[in-house]
């Protein structure tokens, strides 16, 4: 269990990925990659995580690594050069300075006197601005997309990476664990506990825990839990009976889970333990089919088939799980269209959203690691298979 405290990527495990880098580049014909994307620079990296960099707060970070000369840059703005630095990075920083018409010219400008001839370049995060900066400022330069050659060996994770997503699971456990400890004893009192409060001190928690950032969230109560997000009003409190949903994700140093974990508000009933059970039914089909050698799309068709046999009707407006590493949805997906085969070492996350008694969308989803065994359970922290009251009179801690 020691290994379990250790939430980066040591210096050998960082070279086992490289190596597996390197050898996939070079043997798809790739000399050079350009990326810009957050997940393929952590990915590609080992390990550098620049926060909120996708959704544009900050100005474009590019890493560069060249197997012909060695090369390894990241190209970043002044107030970012000191995270690569902090996060021991192996290769060179780069400072570009926002002194040309657009930021896009401004680090095609420096990237140009590092590239010159052709790299495989991350084609779905750029944009068309960026491309043409970089096409207008280095001659020459040859463009290939690399995106599915990323996208591959992202689908086959090392043990280190596994033990990287495992961590991170338990980092979600715990943070929901205390998440219901604050409210447990509030919930349906004369006080009342806010709703929203109920997703911060998950969020708080898994801070506290060692999380490196936690990601989107929602959380919904009663008629809410019809859709799969929906607005928390603020001054909404815990004080409906029935199901409550919580919507999150989060990363340890860089490598993303995503959760979904339902409780029930209040005394439960018949019809709310039977909506769960039905909901687990479901499930453990779905994770009796995820075995290697398994087409993605065919966990999917089992769990279709058992549903109009068994008559448990299940949200079909979303996949039965999906692939997590440095992205919070990486292939395989366990959908009716893809036929990725699943195979050992893929880290997927599983779960089947039901209905409750009044059409309320309600899920447990875990992550798995496929083995050639069963797959192994990295939520091991605490299993939710039966339904979670949450209803208690402990003392109020808020």
């Amino acid at each position: 269990m020691s290994k379990m405290n250790d939430i980066l990527l040591s210096s050998a495990e960082k070279q086992t990925l490289t190596e597996k880098i390197e050898n996939k580049m070079k043997s798809n014909g790739y000399d050079a990659l350009l990326v810009f994307g957050s997940s393929n620079i952590t990915y590609l990296s080992g390990g550098i995580v620049f926060p909120y960099l996708d959704q544009k707060v900050v100005q474009p970070v590019a890493l560069y690594i060249c197997y012909k000369t060695g090369k390894r840059i990241i190209v970043c703005t002044n107030d970012l050069a000191d995270i690569p630095k902090q996060l021991n990075w192996n290769g060179e920083v780069v400072i570009y300075n926002l002194n040309e018409q657009t930021p896009e010219a401004s680090i095609a400008e420096v990237l140009k006197n590092y590239i010159s001839s052709k790299v495989a370049i991350d084609e779905n995060y750029m944009t068309a601005a960026q491309i043409k900066a970089l096409k207008k400022s280095i001659s020459g330069l040859v463009t290939v997309s690399g995106d599915q050659v990323f996208d591959d060996l992202k689908l086959l994770k090392t043990d280190a990476e596994i033990r990287l997503l495992e961590i991170a699971c338990r980092m979600g456990d715990r943070g929901f664990i205390s998440a219901l400890n604050h409210s447990e004893g509030a919930a349906l009192d004369a006080l009342s506990y806010p709703l929203w409060e109920y997703a911060e001190r998950f969020r708080v928690h898994v801070g506290e825990y060692g999380g490196s950032c936690v990601g989107n969230m929602v959380v919904v109560q009663g008629k809410d839990c019809k859709e799969l997000y929906a607005r928390c009003e603020p001054r909404a409190v815990l004080n409906e009976t029935g199901f409550v949903r919580l919507e999150y994700s989060l990363h340890n140093s860089g490598y993303w889970i995503t959760g979904s974990r339902t409780v029930y508000l209040g005394q439960t009933n018949e019809q709310a333990e039977r909506a769960w059970k039905n909901n687990q039914t479901l499930k453990n089909i779905a994770l009796k089919n995820l075995r290697t050698g398994v087409k993605s799309s065919e966990v999917y068709n089992a769990v279709k088939r058992s549903s109009e046999e068994l008559n448990i009707p299940f949200w079909e407006g979303i996949d039965l799980g999906h692939g997590v590493g440095t992205r919070e949805r990486e292939a395989p997906f366990l959908a009716h269209y893809d036929d990725t085969l699943i195979t050992e070492g893929m880290v997927i996350v599983l779960g089947v959203y039901t209905y409750g008694n009044d059409k309320e969308l309600i899920c447990n989803k875990d992550v798995y690691v496929v083995t050639n065994d069963v797959p192994r359970l990295l939520n091991w922290y605490k299993n939710w298979d039966d339904l979670y009251i949450l209803y208690g009179t402990s003392a109020r801690h808020g």
